[in-house]
């Protein structure tokens, strides 16, 4: 009975060891960067480059909000119940970016409405929702499942101002690196996400076609 055993564990450890080398293969495999070019307190978002992301397994729900201080989480749920956007204006701005991906998750389209830089150029919110569906949600969704287990969130201090600020989300698989870029600007006395500029680009793109 033992002899049986030991041929069947052997080739039981073999395939593992096959799968486990096919896995860490596919981890490798591919590298996006982005670049953020600040013009006129404008932002351009250029994509260098796309492959196929890899795939992240955890064990635990996630959130956006689990590394907010539990003041900010305070001041971020009587935003969310009271739709008080001046308790926003302590928030520095990755956290802003943080609260964005989690209001990108909840689809509280009113909220993200409410924190998106405006400068006389966004419509009327059920327009700004009608086009974010249409050509930015599948794309954040995929952001938001990507970046969900982030190694880092920080200000790109040589790209930003008093006025302009950059955040990179970033997270490392090995040697491969992936960095997801976020600007903010000032308005209100708060940092907004500059998320509408993105979303005429879409949209000017879809309609060249």
């Amino acid at each position: 009975m033992l002899k049986l055993r030991l041929p069947l564990l052997s080739i039981m450890i073999v395939t593992n060891l096959m799968l486990l080398a096919c896995s860490e293969e596919k981890t490798k495999a591919g590298e996006s960067s982005e670049s953020t070019v600040v013009t006129n307190h404008s932002v351009q978002h250029v994509e260098e480059s796309k492959q196929t992301l890899p795939t992240i397994d955890k064990h635990y729900d996630f959130t956006y909000l689990e590394k907010l201080p539990e003041e900010k989480r305070a001041l971020y749920e009587d935003f969310l119940k009271k739709g008080n956007i001046n308790s926003l204006k302590t928030f520095t701005p990755e956290e802003i970016v943080l609260i964005m991906m989690n209001l990108i998750f909840e689809h509280n389209f009113d909220k993200l409405y409410a924190i998106t830089y405006n400068n006389n150029e966004l419509p009327d919110k059920d327009t700004f929702i009608a086009e974010y569906i249409d050509y930015f949600l599948d794309e954040d969704i995929q952001n938001y499942l990507m970046y969900r287990y982030y190694d880092s969130i920080s200000l790109n201090k040589d790209s930003s101002t008093e006025s302009i600020a950059i955040v990179q989300l970033e997270i490392i698989f090995g040697s491969s690196h992936y960095g997801k870029t976020y600007a903010l600007l000032r308005e209100d006395g708060m940092w907004k996400v500059d998320l509408y500029n993105y979303i005429k680009e879409k949209k000017a793109k879809s309609e060249e076609k």
